[in-house]
């Protein structure tokens, strides 16, 4: 148990230096927008890590772990630190139209959240059951 804590906490602080790391160096594709994009990164960062500090579940950890490498992969591909938009699949119902489809659709709308929106999701009041 204290070597899986030990190498969560490890994948934790590799993961935030490496983040906070690319933030510092980061460019904008345009220039204009760099110190803003930086200035993104920066904070996002602070601000996730900070709100999760204490966390104690082994598995939301991992979670967390699996987002914040999701949403840096996907700044870096992109070239856009900002979160992607999420599309819903066919026959799929937003969150209002569906209240009166129930739960199959709920069912879909979950499978279907990219892990990289999660925390994103959890904080706008979408519901989220990770």
């Amino acid at each position: 148990m204290a070597s899986s804590s030990s190498s969560l906490r490890r994948e934790t602080l590799n993961l935030y230096k490496k983040i906070l790391r690319i933030g510092r160096t980061w460019n904008a594709i345009n220039p204009i927008k760099t110190q803003d994009e930086r200035n993104y990164i920066l904070n996002e960062t602070r601000h996730w890590f900070l709100a999760n500090k204490n966390v104690q579940n082994t598995q939301t950890i991992r979670d967390h772990l699996q987002e914040g490498e999701a949403r840096l992969e996907m700044a870096l591909h992109y070239k856009n630190p900002y979160p992607r938009p999420v599309n819903l699949p066919p026959k799929t119902f937003t969150v209002r139209q569906g209240k009166k489809h129930g739960i199959a659709q709920e069912k879909l709308r979950e499978q279907s959240r990219p892990v990289y929106v999660k925390s994103i999701d959890h904080e706008s009041g979408i519901k989220s059951k990770a």
